[in-house]
């Protein structure tokens, strides 16, 4: 072992021998320079106390970690029966360091740990109150818009002059825009805490381009504006993903053109940019004048747009959704008035022949029933009971209940028969889930069999498939429109016992 390794284990060590008055008779000076026949007194008041356990006759005695002139020593002190004695001084400052040091480490440490778990706790709390709000906020919505869309489709359906038809096709517009705007918000949150997954079902991508086109190309004509749609004919008919997803990136890319747009024109590309092992790597571009957003050079990726904070939801759904299906996103600052937004996405293609079933039409069925159905509707809120009940009442098909009081419902079930039932998500604090299980109970024979339909606005999976399980023939989501309230009661009624 080398001798400065040695040297770390050497504890200096200083012997004082005291006669009976408390005065040093030697001392080997090693570590304090004391003065032959001098008091110890006088060396430090610490040894005052030692001087009474002389007095005290104690004969052996052990003091750890005591502070003085700027060392820390280990005392030792041994009397005699003529109280005469000895003091053995240790200087373990280095070694108390280390004990210091070593513990001031852990609890820096300690701290540390006890910091991130209160910043961790701070974060649960905080996104516990955003997913709260959001909740709170989705329903506080729902109910108003379900009025707002039932109605203006209602009126479009009726004998409206031009003036009359242009505005209430603008605040449909507006009733659609907002309620897309509630489903993004939704989306969003999903996305951010990571509870989204992706569907694997085969779509036509001509039919989603389609689509998209002509509902961009009529509300673009409406500002005055131009929409174009170049699709490369190389692009897959079909495709095999998240068909939901893909047109979400799509359209809020065109989206954050109209917000931006300076000028009358905007352009969609789509084209591919190689197949390899069963995907397609498809690049949509949308072109248009004006900086998005505004501050934005050239090929800004994923992580530069969290620097630049571009305002807007849409900006926010393409990152989380490109990041989600495993894309890329630039923003190209073609000169100082153009942009380009660009998206690149691998996709599956089904390597087989495909034919698709045809899709459900949109549109409800027009019956005109010889016989009234009797409907009964649970909901204590004003504006959805109004939706339903002159959606229901403008197709001369139904006669309508509505019933506020679960105990007025139970007594109606009981006593009367009807044909079909329409139930809030709760009725004076009381759960649908928890109503439906309690007028099984009370129902007659009659109305035991009759469909149950939840109106709600609890739209996660989670709860629908708890009113499915507690006996809900069908659940639809708030906000809905006229024809899908209408269709989905067509759907549970037997039809032909009312022709």
């Amino acid at each position: 072992m080398s001798t400065s390794s040695s040297n770390e284990f050497i504890v200096p060590i200083q012997f004082i021998s005291i006669d009976t008055d408390g005065k040093i008779k030697s001392s080997d000076q090693k570590i304090l320079n004391l003065e032959k026949g001098a008091p110890i007194k006088d060396a430090h008041p610490f040894f005052e106390s030692v001087i009474s356990m002389f007095e005290s006759r104690a004969t052996h005695l052990k003091l750890d970690c005591v502070n003085m002139l700027d060392c820390t020593f280990d005392v030792e002190v041994i009397t005699h029966k003529d109280n005469s004695g000895v003091i053995i001084l240790r200087d373990r400052s280095d070694f108390y360091k280390r004990i210091q040091k070593v513990a001031q480490q852990r609890n820096q440490s300690l701290i540390l740990n006890e910091l991130l778990e209160l910043k961790n706790d701070v974060l649960k709390e905080k996104e516990a109150f955003k997913t709260k709000f959001i909740k709170n906020f989705s329903e506080e919505l729902r109910s108003p818009l379900t009025l707002i869309s039932a109605f203006s489709s209602l009126l479009l359906k009726g004998d409206l002059d031009l003036e009359q038809t242009k505005l209430v096709e603008a605040l449909k517009e507006q009733s659609d825009s907002i309620r897309k705007l509630l489903d993004d918000i939704i989306e969003l949150s999903k996305l951010k805490k990571g509870d989204s997954k992706l569907a694997e079902e085969v779509f036509s991508f001509k039919d989603l381009l389609s689509s998209i086109y002509m509902n961009y190309n009529a509300k673009v004509s409406l500002t005055n504006n131009t929409f174009e749609m170049n699709v490369s004919k190389d692009v897959p008919e079909f495709l095999q993903g998240d068909e939901r997803r893909i047109a979400q990136v799509i359209k809020n890319l065109i989206e954050n053109a109209l917000i931006f747009n300076d000028g009358k024109h905007i352009k969609f590309e789509v084209t591919e940019n190689h197949r390899r092992a069963g995907k397609t790597s498809l690049r949509f571009q949308v072109h248009h004048k004006g900086t998005v957003p505004k501050g934005l050079g050239d090929k800004y990726d994923l992580e530069d747009l969290e620097k630049v904070n571009p305002e807007g939801l849409n900006f926010s759904i393409v990152r989380e959704l490109v990041e989600l299906l495993d894309g890329t996103l630039k923003f190209n600052e073609v000169d100082t008035n153009h942009t380009q937004q660009i998206v690149n996405l691998k996709v599956a293609y089904p390597l087989h022949e495909v034919k698709l079933p045809p899709k459900k039409k949109s549109t409800v069925e027009q019956y005109k029933f010889s016989e009234k159905v009797k409907v009964l509707i649970a909901d204590q809120n004003t504006t959805t009971q109004l939706t339903a009940l002159k959606v229901l009442v403008s197709t001369g098909n139904f006669d309508t209940e509505v019933y506020t009081d679960p105990r007025e419902l139970l007594e109606a079930v009981e006593k009367r028969e009807f044909d079909l039932i329409l139930m809030s998500s709760s009725i004076s604090q009381i759960d649908s889930i928890e109503l439906i299980s309690i007028i099984k109970q009370f129902a007659n024979n009659s109305n035991k069999k009759i469909p149950i339909i939840a109106l709600t606005v609890h739209t996660s999976k989670e709860s629908m498939a708890a009113y499915k399980a507690a006996g809900f023939k069908d659940v639809i989501k708030k906000p809905y429109t006229d024809d899908e309230l209408l269709n989905t009661i067509y759907k549970r009624l037997k039809i032909k016992k009312f022709l």
